[in-house]
């Protein structure tokens, strides 16, 4: 008997997430924003333990003042695969960054440049095959206009809260390939 899929959309003032729906699955998604830094929860509960379902956040943003992409990464793989996204104007400064807790799972981030926005994806559990009861996880989108070294200090801070220590690795971020991407040995 073939399973049909239903994908269901839930919805913020900033982000969509698409999810293929699937029985005795729960997912919760809760925003909120704090000088210009949004914090977009994510929350999935199994009635049984299970492979969790892919995931898709959606959301788009205007291209106010940003030309240049940086990546912070734990290995030289795939620049998709980086758990912090940096988009700055051509001072350096951020004019926007999205960082996410979990560094434990793949989580895939295409973003796509148009005329007056930046359409952004981030794809969870694409190749999962953690078995998993629940799964919780933190975006942090940071809209300020701050400069790099202060970025970098509040998200290891940030981190630090999450009880993941990367405060070192963002002081040594210096490992910057030809495409400008940092990347990390973690």
């Amino acid at each position: 008997m073939m399973v049909k899929e239903m994908k269901e959309v839930i919805a913020t003032p900033y982000i969509n997430l698409e999810i293929n729906k699937e029985p005795g699955v729960h997912v919760v998604l809760d925003e909120t924003k704090k000088d210009g830094v949004y914090f977009i929860k994510l929350t999935v509960k199994s009635v049984k333990k299970r492979i969790l379902p892919k995931m898709k956040l959606k959301w788009s943003v205007p291209l106010l003042d940003i030309q240049l992409y940086k990546s912070l990464q734990t290995s030289k793989g795939d620049v998709s695969a980086s758990f912090v996204h940096c988009f700055m104007n051509k001072n350096g400064s951020n004019r926007y960054t999205i960082a996410c807790s979990d560094m434990h799972h793949p989580i895939l981030c295409a973003t796509n440049w148009k005329e007056m926005c930046l359409d952004v994806e981030m794809t969870l559990f694409s190749e999962s095959t953690w078995s998993l009861h629940s799964y919780e996880t933190e975006l942090r989108v940071d809209t300020r206009m701050v400069e790099t070294e202060e970025l970098f200090k509040d998200l290891a801070k940030w981190y630090e809260r999450k009880e993941i220590n990367l405060a070192s690795a963002f002081e040594h971020a210096t490992a910057i390939d030809e495409k400008g991407n940092m990347s990390l040995d973690i």
